[in-house]
């Protein structure tokens, strides 16, 4: 059962790893102004603050992942609702704050740095469904072969 968790974290991790790199040619992508010292100042600040987001979405995505272990409990293991919580609770919570943060900002502001943060939340959470499907499958079939 060790080796199974692992292997689903271990690929949990390489999702993680390909989104933020991603995510990173994403922000090298977005347009920078040619004006002014100014214009040129607030650039540097916005590409500042997407790395930030950058490296705390890195940083939450491993430690939403750290939960899957979670799945070695056997109680928590057979339970679907339980496992459920710990494929994708904690990263759903964040991303419904996020999501909720980005509408304010968005309806305050017209516009958001947060926006492009949300998609990819919401693209790792749609592959940790996936994921969770496939362990649970894979859970089921381990389970009729003892």
């Amino acid at each position: 059962m060790k080796k199974i968790i692992f292997k689903f974290w271990i690929i949990n991790f390489l999702i993680i790893i390909t989104l933020y790199v991603i995510y990173r040619i994403v922000l090298i992508e977005t347009n920078s102004t040619d004006g002014n010292l100014f214009e040129t100042f607030l650039s540097i600040l916005h590409v500042l603050l997407n790395l930030s987001f950058a490296i705390i979405y890195l940083i939450g995505m491993f430690l939403c992942s750290l939960t899957f272990f979670l799945n070695l409990i056997q109680n928590i293991r057979d339970n679907y609702f339980l496992s459920l919580l710990t494929f994708l609770g904690i990263p759903s919570v964040c991303v419904i704050y996020l999501i909720i943060n980005t509408l304010i900002d968005i309806y305050s502001y017209n516009g958001s740095v947060l926006t492009t943060f949300v998609i990819f939340s919401i693209i790792y959470l749609f592959l940790a469904a996936i994921e969770f499907l496939i362990f649970r499958k894979k859970i089921k079939s381990h389970d009729l072969n003892e």
